[in-house]
């Protein structure tokens, strides 16, 4: 008997490759400024890099609440969606997550991605508007910062993370809608083709996962969501 193997096996795949890009985005500046030898990298974290051609680079954490816990809230959102997607991961690998969970927790991760980087752009954006004083260094009201700084890999990686979600969401619920293959060519005693899902199904068992199901007419199997052959 021959069986072959499903797409949807490697779904995994895209979580894990969501969860890695979310993590990196931790690493790179959210926002970058280089004009006239000066150059001034900003990340979601708080950290700033300022630098000055023939002079050495200056380091620092900005010390004003405001962007002290505009950091604080993205980091930690974006850090929970990567853990999440790695978790989400693991279990569709292990085949430890149904259709449904899948889906709700790949949506739930990519709108937390895109929401709380949205709200990082506006929140930044508002709050040297508004005027803001960085380190003794004063930004009159009417600053636009995204004017002035350009989008760094830090603020564009969230919503990539966020797309591959949705991705696996898609490619999830195609391939469990597919029908299962069928066993080569091969007659019985009334010269008719054996479906091979419907002899799994006689012994209660999924064909994709092998789970053991209670009830015989179930569509779909209560545990990697893989849906029967009625016939």
């Amino acid at each position: 008997m021959y069986e072959r193997k499903e797409a949807r096996n490697h779904i995994w795949i895209f979580p894990l490759i969501a969860a890695i890009l979310a993590t990196i985005a931790i690493l790179f500046p959210t926002a970058k400024f280089s004009s006239g030898g000066v150059t001034w990298d900003w990340w979601m974290w708080n950290l700033t890099i300022m630098g000055v051609i023939g002079y050495e680079s200056l380091s620092l954490m900005v010390s004003e609440l405001d962007f002290i816990i505009l950091s604080t809230i993205t980091t930690c959102v974006v850090l929970l969606s990567a853990v999440n997607l790695f978790i989400l991961s693991i279990k569709t690998k292990k085949r430890n997550l149904d259709t449904k969970n899948f889906i709700l927790s790949s949506i739930i991760s990519a709108a937390l991605l895109i929401g709380i980087m949205m709200y990082y752009s506006f929140a930044m954006s508002t709050a040297f508007y508004n005027g803001a004083t960085i380190e003794g260094t004063p930004f009159p009201p009417g600053f636009r910062f995204w004017l002035v700084f350009s989008p760094g890999l830090g603020l564009f990686l969230p919503f990539i993370s966020a797309i591959l979600s949705f991705v696996g969401v898609g490619l999830f619920r195609s391939y469990s809608n597919r029908r299962d293959d069928t066993i080569p060519p091969k007659m019985d005693t009334i010269n008719k083709y054996i479906p091979y899902s419907k002899q799994m199904r006689s012994l209660n068992f999924c064909p994709e996962c092998g789970h053991k199901n209670r009830l015989t007419g179930a569509n779909f199997c209560v545990k990697c969501g893989f849906k029967f052959i009625k016939i």
